[in-house]
């Protein structure tokens, strides 16, 4: 459900942001055990193509194993490894009806766990990886593939996806929340590219959606969130010719970073779309920053925004670099070095307008309060502006930029809520689904603004009776 943005592991290896190897307490509660007994597992069992893992199976625990390590051990009632879309359509029906929670899974990135629910079924979808890309640059992509396996064969044809960094996310959760990356500006978001979709529904029946078929459930799996409405088994994408991408980073002196992020923010305003950049604001007594971004333009072009953005900051940055690599190189690098699983909390806001030096002063002085933490801005408008707030479900449209404030401390989850909150009178209220956060009070509203009544119809529509149901699902908004 959730992704790994912009350079997050690249930029946190960078700025040398220590996180603390404990693991917290999962955070979706048992289901009572009544409602649990109502599934028939051994008939599932036999049903499936695929494995079905319960409880006590050699292959279980791995399984259960979300990527944030902060959420604990899961412990789902069962894990359908399913083989294909008849598998899905199986476990939808066998399940549904029993007061027990049914949740899709591709990557197994949610920031909550929410796609490994404790006492619930498990769709593991990661079976599901076909690429098929075609004579006219639209590539039909099961729901279970990676970012970076995608990335890597759509280079095979010359073409790209804009999309997110991390290399294990999966294309399902990321394209379903939006899909911001680190050429978003550029290309707009993952969903925007989303041309048709394939779902399982809450009755079993699978049916492929676009613009004129099931036009509302469309609408809806663009930003609307992982987990409601149905299960998608593959998605067709309209790519684009692959860039080439400069990457470019620089750090400036801490006692400069207010100035900085207001730099940055202006900055970013009179940009053109090639340049997307995120400003990352790292907690200390003197916060420190950095900004980092690709140019999808003329390499040469560069350096002129580059020394606009400096002599806006008003000092030399105390480090710059600069890069040219292919579309496939460029997402390589964001990734870093190859990492297992990760122990992290974190959550979001939006930025509604262009940074102040008020504003500015505001968060660094927030984030001089804190430790172990960073808040990283990504610049939107671009081509993901030119969109309006009710043309998809994803309600951002108009935001400056998304904020996401992450930690890798397993045991800072009450400190980075505490930011979110603090940031909400300071840059604004919205929130990006993909960055789930459980505690988070105001996340129907944050999520999905002016969209959320609309999203609440459709997706009741299609799931009257809730099968798809988890904490922080639109039926409970």
């Amino acid at each position: 459900m959730g992704e790994f943005k912009f350079g997050r592991r690249r930029f946190l290896g960078l700025t040398a942001v220590a996180g603390a190897a404990a693991a917290g307490a999962a955070m979706l509660g048992e289901p009572h055990a009544e409602a649990a007994t109502g599934v028939d597992y051994a008939g599932l069992k036999r049903a499936l193509t695929g494995p079905l893992l319960r409880p006590g199976d050699a292959a279980y625990a791995a399984a259960a194993k979300p990527y944030n390590s902060a959420l604990g051990v899961r412990k789902p009632a069962a894990i359908a490894k399913v083989a294909g879309t008849d598998d899905v359509r199986t476990c939808v029906r066998r399940v549904r009806g029993h007061g027990v929670p049914l949740a899709a899974r591709a990557g197994g990135h949610s920031y909550a766990g929410f796609s490994t629910p404790n006492g619930g079924v498990v769709v593991d979808l990661s079976a599901l990886k076909g690429i098929m890309v075609k004579g006219d640059g639209t590539a039909v992509v099961g729901a279970g593939v990676k970012l970076l396996d995608l990335y890597a064969a759509l280079a095979a044809h010359n073409r790209a996806l804009p999309a997110g960094s991390c290399p294990t996310v999966g294309v399902a959760g990321s394209t379903l929340g939006g899909g911001i990356g680190v050429v978003a500006r550029a290309y707009g978001l993952t969903c925007d590219h989303l041309e048709s979709a394939t779902v399982v529904t809450a009755d079993g029946a699978l049916q492929t959606v676009d613009s004129n078929h099931d036009a509302d459930l469309f609408w809806a799996l663009r930003g609307g969130g992982g987990g409601n409405g149905g299960i998608v088994t593959s998605f067709t994408f309209r790519t684009v010719p692959a860039p080439t991408v400069t990457i470019f980073s620089l750090h400036f002196p801490a006692s400069r970073t207010s100035r900085v992020l207001r730099a940055w923010s202006q900055w970013m305003d009179a940009a053109p779309d090639q340049l997307t950049a995120l400003c990352g604001v790292t907690a200390a007594s003197t916060p420190t920053n950095r900004v980092t971004g690709t140019w999808t333009g003329p390499a040469s072009a560069l350096a002129g925004h580059l020394s606009a953005l400096i002599a806006a900051v008003g000092a030399a940055p105390t480090s710059r670099t600069t890069h040219t690599y292919s579309y496939l190189n460029a997402m390589k690098y964001f990734a870093g070095p190859p990492a297992g699983r990760e122990a992290f909390r974190a959550a979001s806001r939006m930025l509604d307008r262009t940074v102040t030096a008020s504003i500015a002063d505001r968060v660094v002085a927030l984030m001089s309060r804190q430790k172990g933490m960073v808040l990283l801005f990504d610049s939107l408008r671009g081509q993901v502006g030119r969109l309006k707030t009710g043309d998809t479900a994803f309600a951002h449209r108009g935001a400056h930029a998304s904020v996401q404030v992450y930690s890798g401390n397993a045991a800072n989850g009450p400190a980075v809520l505490a930011v979110q909150q603090a940031l909400a009178p300071i840059v604004g209220t919205g929130a990006y689904v993909n960055y789930l956060n459980p505690g988070q009070k105001d996340w129907a509203s944050a999520y999905y603004g002016a969209n959320l009544p609309r999203l609440r119809q459709v997706v009741r529509k299609y799931d009257p009776d809730r099968v798809f149901d988890f904490p922080q699902s639109v039926l409970r908004a």
